[in-house]
């Protein structure tokens, strides 16, 4: 089988926009149940190899990582998927037959980090959308060499949050405009550095970024808490992916494919 088609840091293409207190207004949506990403079988028939897209990682990373793609399998409704380390640099999936073979590699291997991060001292902040920019949130592995910094401090950007906090993430429909929609739920104590961020940068822009690009830069109206809708031109395929990493947490880092094999034996 040969490689499936897949992106390094596994952004789409549509235009954001965050609908919760940050626009004044919580908007009444209607979620409705969306089938998984794939209908589960429990032979496994394709072996999938990942590695990191970075040079240097350490164990825990490489560790930690296997665990959030248990997590999104889970999501995606592998229950019966197998995940194994191979000489501390490979992850080896196994999975049952399939059809959509590029949408669920795509799902497993982007790195999926969310962030909101803080764009009030930057004067022409509506210009950053779609740019790629380095945050504080991205830790030891940027997502690109290139990326932009802060023009004012000319240091990173700083990340408030990540969607690493996400406590519950859904994919959904909203009744009243049709558009896909990810509702989000943090946890406690996001919440609260939320809540507290919002009420003192009230007026001020709030980028949300995804695997290093800018999505939106909206103004916080009023105090924001644990309850966000992220709604957009998603494709359904799309906004299934966006719930299963936001649910199963962000990689340390990118994963790129190794090989592929569609029998019942060890690469």
């Amino acid at each position: 089988m040969s490689e499936p088609a897949t992106t390094s840091n596994g952004c789409f293409t549509y235009l954001l926009t965050f609908l919760v207190a940050i626009f004044g207004a919580f908007m009444a949506a209607g979620n409705i149940a969306i089938n998984p990403l794939i209908t589960p079988s429990t032979d496994i028939a394709i072996y999938v190899s990942l590695v990191p897209s970075v040079e240097s990682f350490t164990e825990a990373e490489l560790q930690y990582s296997a665990d959030v793609i248990t997590k999104r399998l889970d999501g995606l409704g592998f229950e019966t998927a197998t995940v194994e380390i191979i000489d501390a640099t490979i992850i080896k999936i196994g999975l049952p037959p399939l059809d959509n073979l590029d949408d669920v590699v795509l799902t497993l291997s982007s790195r999926g980090l969310l962030e909101f991060v803080d764009f009030s001292d930057v004067p022409d902040y509506a210009a950053w959308t779609e740019r790629e920019i380095l945050t504080t949130g991205q830790g030891d592995h940027p997502i690109s060499d290139t990326a932009a910094v802060n023009p004012t401090t000319n240091q990173p950007f700083i990340t408030v949050f990540l969607g690493e906090d996400v406590e519950a993430a859904s994919a959904g429909l909203d009744d009243q405009f049709g558009q896909r929609q990810v509702s989000l739920t943090f946890t406690e104590l996001a919440g609260n550095i939320l809540r507290e961020y919002t009420r003192t940068h009230i007026r001020k822009p709030l980028g949300i970024v995804l695997d290093g690009k800018v999505l939106s830069i909206p103004i916080i109206q009023s105090e924001l808490g644990r309850e966000a809708v992220i709604q957009g031109n998603f494709t359904e395929e799309e906004t299934r992916r966006l719930a299963v990493q936001l649910g199963g947490g962000a990689l340390p880092f990118a994963l790129v494919v190794n090989v592929i094999r569609g029998d019942f034996g060890s690469p």
